[in-house]
């Protein structure tokens, strides 16, 4: 990829608070990256890393105590501050997101057949035959056996894995340049897991769109994504390309993460977990978030800690020493 080129999305210092009664909440602070067209950007982390905020961040679907600072451009558009009205425009048609468990993001006591045509109707203004056509197409496209009956169904009537092609199909339906998928397959058996990543990977191809994949698991990264951002407590640690960062994690977290994934090639008694337990958000350290868990903490944690240019598309955000 070429970074000279336009980016799709460009966040850049994006800071997320939430006022609540105990304080100042920054779950996201000071974040930066871009996505470019026709590529697949992973945002991994444990719970609590700012992933989810900074989705709904771009999506401008904070709660009502959220605040947003810095700026989040999407086609030079800038969407910080951006009314309502004309985020609405944008939601669901050029930027649509896919939510972790489709039952509570499918209305149950509506078809698949009258949720899926209205967002058609809604944002393409079709005809309800027309819309209804357009979703039947979509439902073939995520492979749902015998889509032209199964439309008329109601979600409790699908599995799963059948549910969550359901969300992907009807994210899809306006052709959106953007889809942002929000741990997609973590409620799925792993033979479904897989069968719903290979479903992205081939539409993204087919359809030429960007996306970007929050997930806590390196191993779905790994199978899916062409670079990854590695976040915790709402700090950028590390961004580089899928075989960088598996290959040279540098920054402590990320190879933290990396050893807690398990091992095909040898037997083991007990997995590896990271000791310690993610910051409080209301009261941070100073420094480095990651400081008090961290096996190559020292002094200069506690201080500014600037983003250090690795390789040309290799960046972290650590003061450890690199070789």
């Amino acid at each position: 990829m070429n970074n000279k080129k336009t980016p799709l999305l460009e966040v850049r210092d994006l800071v997320v608070e939430f006022k609540v009664q105990d304080g100042l909440v920054r779950a996201v602070n000071g974040l930066s990256f871009k996505v470019y067209d026709s590529e697949i950007i992973g945002i991994v982390g444990e719970s609590g890393s700012g992933k989810s905020q900074t989705m709904l961040a771009l999506m401008g679907l904070l709660a009502g105590n959220g605040k947003v600072k810095g700026s989040v451009k999407f086609n030079g558009q800038e969407l910080v501050g951006l009314s309502t009205a004309k985020l609405n425009k944008l939601r669901g048609d050029q930027i649509a997101m896919i939510f972790q468990d489709p039952m509570t993001s499918l209305n149950p006591y509506l078809k698949i057949s009258s949720q899926m045509t209205e967002v058609l109707m809604l944002h393409k203004n079709m005809p309800y035959k027309q819309a209804l056509d357009e979703a039947i197409k979509m439902l073939d496209k995520v492979k749902i056996p015998d889509a032209k009956n199964r439309i008329h169904l109601y979600p409790h009537e699908f599995s799963g894995g059948m549910r969550q092609r359901v969300m992907i199909a009807m994210s899809l339906l306006t052709k959106p340049k953007l889809l942002i998928a929000d741990e997609p397959t973590t409620a799925l058996d792993v033979t479904v897991q897989a069968q719903i990543l290979e479903l992205l990977k081939e539409l993204k191809q087919e359809m030429n769109m960007s996306i970007i994949f929050i997930t806590h698991d390196m191993g779905v990264v790994a199978n899916i994504c062409d670079r990854v951002n590695v976040m915790y407590g709402g700090w950028l640690m590390e961004t580089a390309t899928i075989e960088e960062i598996f290959a040279t994690p540098y920054h402590p977290y990320t190879s933290a993460l990396l050893e807690t994934i398990p091992s095909i090639d040898h037997d083991v008694d007990k997995l590896k977990t990271i000791p310690g337990e993610p910051p409080n958000l209301l009261h941070l350290p100073e420094g480095c978030p990651f400081q008090t868990r961290c096996s190559k903490v020292s002094p200069a944690c506690s201080g500014q800690i600037p983003l250090r240019k690795i390789a040309p598309r290799h960046v972290m955000k650590c003061t450890v020493e690199v070789a």
